[in-house]
C-alpha cells in the first residue's frame, strides 16, 4: 500500500522534553530550518503540549509521569531519542508505543524522523478508527436479526427477502447493514417506507 508522506513541516510545532539544554537548544534550532516551532521542555510537559504536532523526547531518563496522558495515548507522533541503548529504556519506549526512533548522533536526521513519526501515527489512528467502526458495527448485530425478523412479520417473506430488503435500503441511504436497520427499527417513517 503506498502512502502519501508529508514532505514539509512548515508551521508545524514540537515540544523536545530532554534533560540536556544543549540538545534541546540543536534540536530547537534544526527544527527551526525545517520550519518547525519548537520549545524545549524537561521536568513535566504542560496541558497546552497536548496541542503539539510532534513530541521528541528523551528515552534514556524520561518517565510516564511527565505526561498528561495514559501509556501509549500520545495525541501526537512521538520521535525517540536514543543516548544509551539500554534495553530497559529502548522497551519503554516501546511500550510507549513512539513513533520513530533517532539516535543522539544522529541529529541531523531529525527531518526523517519526523516523516517515519507522522506516517507511523497516521496508520495507528487509521487502524483505531478501523477497530472502533468495527467494533460499533459488531454491537448492533442484533439490531440485524430484528430488524430481518420485523420485516418477515410485517412483509410475510423469508429470511434471505427480508435480509435482501434491508442490504437494498442501506444501498440506497448509503449506510451500513447495521445502521440501516437500526433506522428501520427506530419507527422512521422514511425508513418503513424505504423498506416497502
Amino acid at each position: 500500500m503506498s502512502r502519501h508522506l508529508t514532505h514539509h513541516f512548515s508551521g508545524a510545532t514540537a515540544v523536545v522534553l530532554h534533560h540536556s539544554d544543549d540538545v534541546r537548544d540543536r534540536l530547537t534550532a534544526r527544527l527551526k530550518v525545517l520550519g518547525v516551532h519548537a520549545v524545549g521542555r524537561w521536568e513535566k510537559l504542560e496541558e497546552a503540549d497536548r496541542e503539539a504536532d510532534f513530541l521528541i523526547l528523551d528515552t534514556d531518563l524520561a518517565h510516564d509521569d511527565q505526561f498528561p496522558w495514559q501509556r501509549a495515548q500520545a495525541p501526537m507522533p512521538v520521535v525517540a531519542l536514543i543516548g544509551s541503548e539500554s534495553p530497559g529504556r529502548l522497551a519503554w519506549a516501546l511500550e510507549n508505543r513512539v513513533d520513530a526512533f533517532l539516535p543522539l548522533a544522529a541529529l541531523g536526521n531529525i527531518y526523517s524522523a519526523l516523516v517515519i513519526a507522522r506516517a507511523t501515527f497516521d496508520a495507528k489512528v487509521e487502524q483505531r478508527d478501523r477497530d472502533a467502526e468495527t467494533a460499533r458495527r459488531s454491537s448492533r448485530r442484533l439490531d440485524v436479526i430484528r430488524a430481518v425478523l420485523k420485516l418477515m412479520q410485517e412483509s410475510g417473506v423469508d429470511e434471505a427477502v427480508a435480509l435482501k430488503q434491508l442490504r437494498a435500503f442501506a444501498m440506497v441511504e448509503r449506510v451500513s447493514l447495521e445502521d440501516a436497520a437500526a433506522l428501520y427499527l427506530s419507527e422512521n417513517p422514511a425508513a418503513r417506507r424505504g423498506m416497502q
